[in-house]
C-alpha cells in the first residue's frame, strides 16, 4: 500500500493487530449496514469479525481556506457470543473495546510518523464517534462500530466553458 487508502487500511489494520488475530477476527467488506446481516449467517464458520463498510457517507463542505469532501468510514468490531451467557457477552465486549482502542491507537501514530506521507493529514483522529451494540442488536454477537472522518480537498473553481450562456 503506497498512498492511504481508507478501506484497504483497516483491512490492514485488521490482518496486522495481533488481538485480532489471537481471537481469529476475519476481515470483511460490506455494502451498508444491512449487510452485515449476511455476515451474521457466516457465524458457524467464522466467529469473530472486522466489517468494513465499503459505502461511505459523503458532504462537501466549506472551511475558509478551501473547499473538501468528508467521507465517513464505519468500521465494526464484531465478536460471537455464547447464547444466554452473560459473561461471555461482557468478556467479547471487552475485547471488541480493546480491538477498537488498539486501531485508535494504531492510526494516531502511522498519522504522527506520517506513515503515508500527507495522505492521512485530513483523517480526523481527535474526535471518533463509536457505539456500542446492545445486548439484542445481533442474535450470538456483540461488538460496537466506530466512524472516522476524511476531509479530501476539492477544486470547486467554477469553468464558465462548462456552461451555456
Amino acid at each position: 500500500m503506497d498512498a492511504f487508502n481508507p478501506l484497504e487500511y483497516f483491512e490492514m489494520l485488521a490482518k496486522k493487530n495481533k488481538l485480532c488475530k489471537q481471537h481469529g477476527f476475519k476481515p470483511v467488506f460490506c455494502s451498508g449496514p444491512d449487510n452485515i446481516e449476511g455476515i451474521m449467517a457466516e457465524y458457524r464458520k467464522t466467529e469473530n469479525f472486522i466489517v468494513i463498510d465499503d459505502m461511505t457517507d459523503n458532504n462537501v463542505h466549506n472551511n475558509k481556506p478551501g473547499w473538501f469532501t468528508r467521507s465517513v468510514y464505519t468500521v465494526w468490531v464484531l465478536a460471537g457470543t455464547t447464547y444466554n451467557d452473560p459473561e461471555d457477552r461482557k468478556a467479547k465486549m471487552a475485547l471488541c473495546r480493546r480491538i477498537f482502542k488498539q486501531f485508535l491507537s494504531k492510526m494516531i501514530s502511522d498519522k504522527a510518523k506520517l506513515v503515508y506521507g500527507q495522505d492521512m493529514y485530513y483523517l480526523a483522529l481527535e474526535k471518533v464517534y463509536y457505539k456500542e451494540l446492545g445486548r439484542y442488536s445481533f442474535n450470538g454477537a456483540t461488538g460496537l462500530y466506530f466512524m472516522v472522518e476524511n476531509d479530501i480537498p476539492e477544486n470547486l473553481v467554477f469553468n464558465s466553458d462548462e456552461w451555456e450562456e
